[in-house]
């Protein structure tokens, strides 16, 4: 319709130029609408308020959150991976996993509870003592893992980094001391922590 009409004008124009002026009166529908179809009308924005009350000069984009991290401890590779919400991997560490392999199934069975965790705490670890040695082992920090029936169970450094990458450990996951650091960095409430399973030996 407004192509139709735009044409429509041109040819009255046409038919009628020696008699037309520049300054020759439409109503004021057509003046509205030949503006609106040039683009000629230029846009009145208010004056922003509050504008020197901002903290930042920066916004986010609209619906833009915070995403979570997760953790995935390939047990069998002895690798724990961080990646997001969309799966793509961000960091990678070696890790000193369970020395026995399989789904943990008692206490003391020396196995790490395969399956995904929630994180209930991450605690300064720098002076925990392991109970059997009164050794410091546990590094800076203890990611806290919620693995009922067992506890006990987290991600943690170590006093030993020569086991590291491994499966010696008694059912925990350790770390170098300055990869825990990082990965304490990155993780909150909101990450789960996803332990991969051991292959089935073939019977």
């Amino acid at each position: 319709m407004m192509k139709f009409l735009f044409a429509f004008l041109i040819a009255c124009f046409s038919l009628s130029a020696g008699a037309q002026t520049a300054d020759m009166e439409f109503s004021p529908q057509v003046e509205d609408l030949l503006r609106a179809y040039r683009k000629t009308l230029h846009p009145s924005l208010p004056e922003p308020e509050g504008l020197d009350d901002l903290t930042c000069n920066y916004s986010s984009a609209p619906g833009r959150m915070r995403l979570p991290k997760n953790i995935v401890v390939d047990k069998p590779h002895t690798r724990l991976y961080i990646i997001n919400v969309f799966g793509d991997t961000l960091s990678r560490y070696r890790v000193c996993a369970s020395k026995e392999r399989g789904q943990k199934t008692g206490k003391d069975d020396w196995r790490t509870p395969e399956g995904t965790f929630k994180i209930y705490g991450v605690y300064n670890s720098t002076d925990w003592t392991y109970q059997d040695t009164d050794d410091k082992c546990y590094g800076p920090f203890f990611i806290a893992l919620w693995t009922p029936p067992f506890y006990g169970i987290g991600i943690h450094g170590t006093n030993s980094p020569y086991s590291v990458p491994g499966r010696r450990s008694h059912g925990c996951m350790r770390m170098h001391n300055e990869d825990i650091v990082r990965v304490k960095s990155m993780v909150d409430k909101d990450s789960r922590v996803i332990v991969l399973p051991d292959p089935v030996p073939a019977e």
